[in-house]
C-alpha cells in the first residue's frame, strides 16, 4: 500500500490542532468556573491554566531569552524577565482595578496585551492571555464567548493601532450581545 506524503503531513498537524482545541476548551471551563464563583485569578491559577493548555505539569514561567517568529513573519527577541510571576501579578492587579472601576473591556484588553507582549510563559502565551481576558469579561458581566475571543484574527500587537483595534472589536462584540439579549 502506498501512502500519500501530504496526507501524512496533514494528519499530525490536524491532530495537534484538535488537541490544542480540546485543551483550550478544558482550560476555558476552569476559567469560567472561577469567574462564576468570583474566585480571584491569581498567578497560581493562571499558571495552572497554562499547564492545562500545554498538557504539562512543570513550572510554566519563562526564565530565559527567546526569539520568536510572529504571525506577521517578523522575528522578535524577548529578553529575560527578572520575575515573570511578579510581572504577571502586577498585570492581574491592574486588570482587577480597572474591572472593579467599571472598565471591564479595558481590563480584558490590558491583561491580554500585557501577557502577550511580555511573553511570560514558555508556551501558550496567547491562549493563556485569552483565558485571562475572558475571565475578567465573564466575572464582571460581559458575556462574550471565550471561543470567539480565541478565534479573533489579531495582528501584531506591537504595530500601531492594533491594541485599539482589539479594544474596538471587543466593544462591538459586547454591544452585539447586549442587542441580542433585548
Amino acid at each position: 500500500m502506498t501512502s500519500n506524503s501530504s496526507d501524512e503531513n496533514i494528519k499530525p498537524a490536524s491532530l495537534k490542532i484538535q488537541l490544542e482545541r480540546a485543551r483550550f476548551e478544558r482550560a476555558l471551563e476552569v476559567s469560567e468556573s472561577m469567574a462564576d464563583k468570583r474566585a480571584l485569578l491569581t498567578t497560581v491559577e493562571i499558571a495552572r491554566l497554562n499547564n492545562i493548555l500545554t498538557g504539562k505539569s512543570d513550572d510554566p514561567w519563562r526564565q530565559e531569552n527567546i526569539t520568536l517568529t510572529l504571525p506577521s513573519g517578523r522575528t522578535e527577541n524577548f529578553t529575560l524577565i527578572t520575575d515573570p510571576v511578579l510581572s504577571t501579578r502586577d498585570k492581574l492587579h491592574r486588570a482587577t482595578e480597572l474591572a472593579e472601576g467599571g472598565a471591564v473591556i479595558d481590563a480584558a484588553v490590558d491583561i491580554y496585551t500585557g501577557l502577550v507582549l511580555a511573553h511570560v510563559f514558555k508556551d501558550a502565551n496567547r491562549r493563556s492571555a485569552v483565558l485571562a481576558a475572558h475571565y475578567f469579561l465573564k466575572r464582571y458581566g460581559v458575556a462574550i464567548s471565550g471561543i470567539a475571543l480565541h478565534e479573533l484574527g489579531l495582528g501584531d500587537l506591537r504595530e500601531e493601532g492594533q491594541i485599539e483595534a482589539l479594544r474596538d472589536t471587543i466593544h462591538q462584540m459586547a454591544k452585539f450581545i447586549q442587542k441580542r439579549k433585548k
